[in-house]
């Protein structure tokens, strides 16, 4: 009769590690949700004195300067975004620990000047961070035994992300989907995608019990019906085209402002007496910040027709010339917006054009369809999959292949099927 230890030790998994690797995901939850409540509340704070204050917006220059210097004294690049992290994570490499104070610091920077950015890219740098500062407690290595010698570096910092964004949102189910997607479906992360969902309900049953997050109101759907395909269809279409734009207009700016001077100081301050002046002398005072008071004005049904494509403009500026926040709540804005100006072509409910729009821009503009979708039936109910998966699905397919993150889904798969071709050709 075989020790039960020796049956154990033949098992494909390490009972230990993976008791370890629960106890990573216990501590990533609470902490997670208690990132997302205080970043919350810091740049909720920051900015309702700025609407207070609106004239504020005429030191977003020297707020922009001030958290580039926050960012050298931390010892993090200044050009430093949400992409930057994203490549850390998925080249398995740790995350600075600075990180989180820094990206905190600086949105709510941005944020007190009226910048149009938001708070949850934010959540996930913070959440990166912090999971790969508290990783290095835990000494992880690989649930699989096979696995064993595989760093954990990019595990770590993708649970303190799912984990914060979890929270912010409270949507445990597309923050895991949206983060091993932005991954990439790397393999190591991949494999390890129970633990991080582990963490992400922990996180948002946490950060439920205070009711402190970015809070999106579900809808009443109507019935199935062509017109509401139709309507989907043209959303999403509209939204690959906006999506597309907005991150061309975004890497353009990236790209345009490097090859000029790669100074973050004078970009920030330029692009900040740009914001500033569009903002005071158009009155575009109302389309500051990150634009969740008009994603929820818009599924309302309150909007105005070009609402998304000013929003776009001054979402552009922020990202592309440097200032720290994050992009996800403005792309929420503007599809949202999008979707509800649709309704002028389509006649449909623009509350319903709004929800589907949200979720459409952000599949195109992120290149995350499956984070998308389930965080689109997360916030406005399963009952509306069919059509958030239309929606979505289109907007995905005819938008460019890169998101604002880089390499989509489909450019993985392409290069996961030469690889797959490749190795059949040497084989045969």
């Amino acid at each position: 009769m075989p020790h039960e230890g020796d049956i154990f030790a033949k098992a494909p998994f390490d009972i230990r590690e993976g008791l370890k690797h629960g106890g990573f995901a216990a501590v990533m939850g609470i902490c997670g949700a208690a990132a997302s409540i205080v970043l919350c509340l810091c740049t909720g704070f920051a900015y309702d004195i700025f609407q207070t204050h609106p004239w504020l917006v005429w030191g977003l220059p020297l707020f922009g300067i001030a958290s580039l210097g926050l960012y050298k004294l931390l010892h993090l690049p200044l050009n430093m975004t949400t992409h930057d992290v994203m490549d850390r994570m998925r080249a398995d490499e740790e995350v600075s620990p600075t990180l989180a104070p820094g990206i905190l610091a600086g949105t709510c920077l941005t944020l007190l000047g009226g910048g149009s950015v938001g708070r949850e890219a934010a959540a996930l740098q913070m959440g990166a961070s912090l999971g790969s500062l508290i990783g290095r407690a835990f000494h992880l290595k690989a649930f699989l035994r096979k696995r064993k010698a595989a760093s954990m570096n990019g595990y770590a910092a993708a649970v303190g992300m799912a984990a914060t964004f979890s929270a912010l949102f409270f949507t445990p189910i597309g923050a895991a989907v949206f983060v091993v997607e932005l991954a990439r479906f790397t393999k190591n992360i991949r494999e390890h995608f129970i633990s991080i969902l582990g963490a992400c309900f922990i996180a948002y049953f946490a950060a439920k019990l205070f009711g402190i997050g970015d809070v999106i109101p579900s809808l009443a759907l109507p019935e199935a019906s062509w017109h509401l395909v139709g309507q989907c269809i043209v959303i999403g279409v509209a939204a690959a085209l906006i999506g597309s734009l907005t991150t061309l207009g975004t890497d353009g700016l990236h790209r345009l402002s490097r090859r000029i001077s790669k100074n973050c100081f004078v970009w920030v301050g330029l692009g900040g007496m740009l914001f500033a002046c569009l903002v005071f002398f158009l009155g575009w005072t109302p389309l500051t910040g990150s634009g969740g008071a008009l994603l929820n004005e818009a599924l309302q049904g309150q909007y105005r027709p070009w609402d998304f494509a000013i929003k776009a403009l001054l979402t552009i500026i922020c990202l592309g010339l440097w200032f720290k926040g994050g992009e996800i709540m403005p792309s929420f804005c503007i599809g949202g917006l999008l979707g509800a100006s649709c309704s002028i072509m389509t006649g449909g409910d623009p509350s319903i054009g709004a929800a589907f729009g949200a979720m459409a821009f952000f599949a195109s503009f992120c290149g995350c369809p499956f984070g998308a979708f389930f965080m689109g039936c997360e916030i406005f109910g399963w009952g509306a999959a069919p059509w958030i998966a239309l929606s979505v699905a289109i907007a995905y397919l005819t938008a460019r292949s890169a998101g604002i993150y880089g390499a989509g889904l489909n450019d993985t798969v392409k290069h996961a099927w030469k690889r797959i071709r490749g190795s059949r050709g040497q084989l045969s």
